[in-house]
């Protein structure tokens, strides 16, 4: 009869049934001590992980400051708001995993797997992320001051409103990342490759480039003018749509025709600046210096000007449809009218001599409004209201008047030498010895 050691059988056992455990849990470690307090407590402050596999495993706000994680297995886990400053996490896989909030301060994430995870307002400053992966990852709003990202693959990553001042990413791979709005002062990009990046009002003062660093022209050109001034540069035309320029002193810069929509041009000095035909939507001036600039034909549709001096300025025929003003800003009276017609109406109001030449006022309503004598000569005026307005001796040569509405308007004795009436509605209007485009003067019945 066969006898069998009991103790042998338990032990055997045992192990069986720790190692089904560690199976169905996803867990190995070197030190199953200390996972077990990890998963028990949350806390494992200066463990050995090394080689932990954790996958898909919730991990919220743990703490395991200082942890040794080389070669840990995370992919896919939750580790929102967690506490890994210090932690060694180096050849880790960290792919798909949610980091966001996480503190990763002077974290070693050196070669690790980080892509397609979310690491959104995470803390990395002073990380060590040399040659990490973070492909498509998710890094909107992070801090990464002086982190290392040199030669890490960061392709399609979005960065949108993060921290990178001081950091390193010499050698990275950025292309298609999206950086708008990202602060790069001082942050080292030499040779990196910048191909198709957004940088969309990104801060690139200071920011180190050299013959190596790959960058679309539009980008390398804002870099210039931020970093090296505007001397020798020829800006009319230039594409300059989201740039941040932020303080920089462009007093008599040539910038005809330039696009400059949605721009960030805060406290920027642009005094008397050729500024003709340039595109201002949705830049943001706010306490810009654009007194005695030339913004004829510019369009400043939606454009914030909030305490902005824009004393001497001319305006003529400038789109200040939507613009933004407050009591701060300075605008000639003139201009200061144009704005209010147009974004206000005056419908009813007394204009009489008022000084509105060369104004862009398309579809404006002056239904009723009172503008005898009043000064409208080259002035765009085409789809605007002027129902039973009266208009008598006003001075229309030149204007754009397509589309107008000038029903039942009073235009006697109104000069309209040289203006465009295509397809003005002038049903029982008024035109009693009014100068006609042709120069002939129109009779009275």
């Amino acid at each position: 009869m066969k006898t069998f050691n009991i103790g042998l059988v338990i032990g055997f056992t045992n192990i069986l049934l720790l190692t089904l455990f560690c199976l169905n849990t996803s867990v190995q470690a070197a030190n199953n001590k200390d996972v077990e307090q990890l998963l028990e407590t949350g806390e494992c402050a200066s463990c050995n992980l090394q080689g932990v596999r954790l996958r898909r495993r919730n991990l919220n706000g743990f703490n395991l400051e200082g942890a040794n994680l080389f070669e840990a297995e995370l992919p896919e886990a939750d580790l929102r708001n967690a506490q890994l400053s210090g932690a060694n996490l180096k050849d880790a896989n960290l792919r798909n995993t949610r980091l966001s909030g996480a503190n990763l301060f002077r974290a070693n994430l050196q070669n690790a797997d980080i892509q397609e995870s979310e690491l959104e307002t995470a803390n990395l400053r002073n990380a060590n992320l040399q040659q990490a992966n973070l492909t498509n990852a998710n890094l909107t709003d992070a801090s990464l001051e002086k982190a290392n990202l040199g030669n890490g693959n960061l392709q399609q990553a979005d960065f949108k409103n993060a921290q990178l001042n001081d950091a390193s990413l010499e050698g990275a791979n950025l292309q298609d990342a999206n950086l708008e709005g990202v602060s790069l002062k001082r942050a080292n990009l030499k040779g990196a490759n910048l191909e198709g990046v957004n940088l969309f009002r990104a801060d690139l003062r200071g920011t180190q480039f050299n013959s190596a660093t790959v960058i679309d022209s539009k980008w390398l050109l804002v870099w210039e003018v931020v970093n090296q001034g505007i001397e020798g540069q020829n800006l009319a035309g230039a594409d300059l749509a989201g740039a941040n320029l932020e303080g920089l002193h462009l007093e008599k810069a040539n910038l005809e025709d330039a696009n400059l929509s949605e721009a960030y041009l805060f406290i920027v000095n642009l005094r008397g600046a050729n500024l003709r035909g340039s595109k201002l939507t949705n830049a943001e001036l706010r306490y810009a210096d654009l007194s005695n600039a030339d913004l004829t034909n510019a369009d400043l549709g939606n454009a914030e000007l909030g305490n902005v001096n824009l004393k001497g300025a001319n305006l003529a025929n400038a789109n200040l449809r939507t613009a933004k003003i407050n009591e701060e800003t300075v605008l000639d009276p003139q201009w200061s009218l144009v704005w209010e017609i147009i974004n206000q109406g005056a419908e009813g109001r007394d204009l009489g001599g008022a000084d509105l030449f060369n104004a862009d006022l398309r579809g404006a309503n002056l239904q009723r409004a009172r503008l005898s004598g009043a000064r409208l000569y080259s002035s765009d005026l085409r789809d605007a209201n002027f129902e039973q307005a009266n208009l008598f001796r006003a001075d229309l040569s030149n204007a754009n008047l397509a589309g107008a509405n000038l029903e039942k308007a009073n235009l006697q004795e109104a000069n309209l030498r040289g203006a465009n009436l295509e397809r003005a509605n002038l049903t029982q209007a008024n035109l009693c010895r009014a100068i006609m485009p042709d120069g002939t003067e129109q009779s009275c019945q």
